[in-house]
């Protein structure tokens, strides 16, 4: 017998680390063969897009789509870690809101990045963050990133109530010499972009310090948070099997099976076009039989069409794949 399969969305509480997260959703499906799609801080929030079973297959696939952060920022300080978890290792001035707005504008669009020193990057085998744990130096390079949108939500400033805040897309009700000391933006970015890298590079860029001190995963591709479940909410029914839908959010298409052409594709027998219902489209396609049953992934490319995973048969998938 196989164990279930197919993606839940699931919102990841502040505190929680990631790895504990799947340990709940393990124990409430059953199953031990799970994999995320992108870790979240521990002080992190947010949305985990869950692969189970047979998708675990498609893990890399989503881990490379764009993601969206609300993250607040703290201005006149930094951390080690970047993060509220951190020793306070700079302060600084406060910027000014014109100071700021200038900066987000300039860390849009393609980008070199420094990583976090505290980070799950791996160095010789190690992880950089154990490095710097241990006294050693973790000296990682930058790299080729992308933030296609840094939207400044809204701010608080030096002098003003604790719980004022100008809220617009660019503050315009505050006078642009105010003295922001933190402020709420919204990043649309590229895979492998790190928010506390850009919390600490906006600071310096205003001549200031900046780190983070929430961050929120809002989207990741396709998938909304507004979607997920949680800890309380989590059940059998937030799986979301693989179907056409399901493909599209994926970034995939659907593809179906000609009747009785499900051995042949079972088999490994090289892929023909006279496979399929309907002539087979550019990239990577989700696989269903005639019955509408998930069957595994195949990519056409420069004229040929090639199997990227097949999932395997069992008594319970013969039946629904007829």
């Amino acid at each position: 017998m196989t164990g279930p399969s197919g993606i839940i969305l699931y919102d990841k509480k502040p505190g929680v680390t990631s790895f504990s997260a799947l340990g709940k959703i393990k124990k409430t499906l059953g199953t031990k063969k799970v994999g995320h799609t992108g870790t979240l801080d521990l002080f992190a929030q947010g949305l985990l897009v869950v692969c189970v079973g047979s998708l675990t297959r498609l893990a890399g696939l989503i881990t490379a789509f764009d993601k969206e952060y609300e993250a607040k920022i703290i201005f006149g300080e930094q951390t080690d870690t970047l993060d509220p978890t951190g020793q306070v290792v700079k302060t600084a001035p406060l910027p000014s809101l014109a100071a700021l707005k200038k900066s987000l504008k300039k860390f849009t669009g393609k980008l070199m990045q420094r990583p976090p020193e505290f980070s799950a990057i791996k160095i010789g085998g190690k992880r950089a963050s154990d490095l710097t744990r241990s006294g050693k130096e973790a000296a990682l390079p930058e790299r080729p990133i992308e933030v296609y949108e840094a939207q400044l939500l809204d701010a608080a400033f030096e002098g003003g109530d604790a719980n004022e805040a100008a809220a617009s897309n660019d503050c315009g009700l505050a006078n642009e010499r105010a003295l922001v000391k933190s402020a709420r933006v919204r990043f649309l970015v590229s895979k492998g972009t790190y928010i506390r890298s850009l919390a600490r590079d906006i600071g310096l860029d205003c001549a200031s310090a900046g780190r983070l001190e929430t961050l929120k995963r809002t989207r990741v591709g396709n998938f909304n948070l507004i979607d997920a479940c949680d800890e309380d909410t989590i059940c059998a029914s937030s799986l979301r099997e693989m179907d056409a839908e399901t493909a599209r959010l994926c970034g995939l298409n659907a593809a179906y099976l000609r009747a009785g052409q499900e051995e042949n594709f079972w088999n490994g027998r090289p892929l023909r076009f006279s496979f399929f219902e309907e002539p087979l489209k550019e990239g990577a396609s989700a696989v269903f039989s005639s019955g509408k049953a998930f069957m595994g992934a195949v990519k056409k490319e420069g004229g040929r069409a090639f199997y990227e995973y097949v999932v395997p048969k069992s008594d319970e998938f013969l039946e629904a794949a007829k």
